[in-house]
């Protein structure tokens, strides 16, 4: 989710030391690198110190310029609009996971196998076609019919 590489842990977006939900709504994938550095942060907190760490050189101030000629505040205000984009992406994650019956399609959906070094952006690509086509129909119930027997 954060950073595009493959994602072995669930993070919860909200924290979960910060009374963030511990249900489907409030988790998305993360690789443990940016689940163990986001910690008990929020996305924003960890987009704004990821951006600051990069390119703040710790002189100046909030309102006077570093050597850069850029002010805490002006570093600030450039990665808002990211920070805006992330939490959208957020928010799209969160409730394709909550969406049950994507999961289930998902979960049924092709003999293939997930590979973590591939990554989520090749599945993506890969599949975009199928999911589209999915998606249109409602994410149809495509388990074996002895499955939908057992669960009837």
């Amino acid at each position: 989710m954060y950073c595009g590489r493959a994602s072995e842990t669930m993070d919860h977006v909200i924290p979960f030391s910060d009374g963030g939900a511990d249900d489907m709504s409030n988790l998305v994938p993360a690789c443990h690198r940016c689940n163990r550095q986001k910690g008990g942060k929020t996305p924003a907190e960890l987009c704004i110190g990821w951006d600051l760490r990069h390119r703040w050189s710790g002189k100046g101030t909030a309102q006077k310029s570093d050597i850069s000629g850029l002010s805490l505040r002006d570093m600030y205000l450039s990665i808002h609009e990211g920070v805006l984009g992330l939490l959208d992406d957020l928010d799209k994650v969160a409730a394709e996971i909550a969406d049950r019956r994507r999961r289930d399609w998902f979960l049924w959906a092709s003999p293939w196998t997930y590979h973590y070094d591939l990554g989520i952006n090749y599945y993506r690509k890969r599949f975009a076609e199928e999911v589209q086509k999915a998606k249109a129909e409602g994410w149809p119930d495509n388990r074996p019919e002895s499955v939908k027997k057992r669960s009837a």
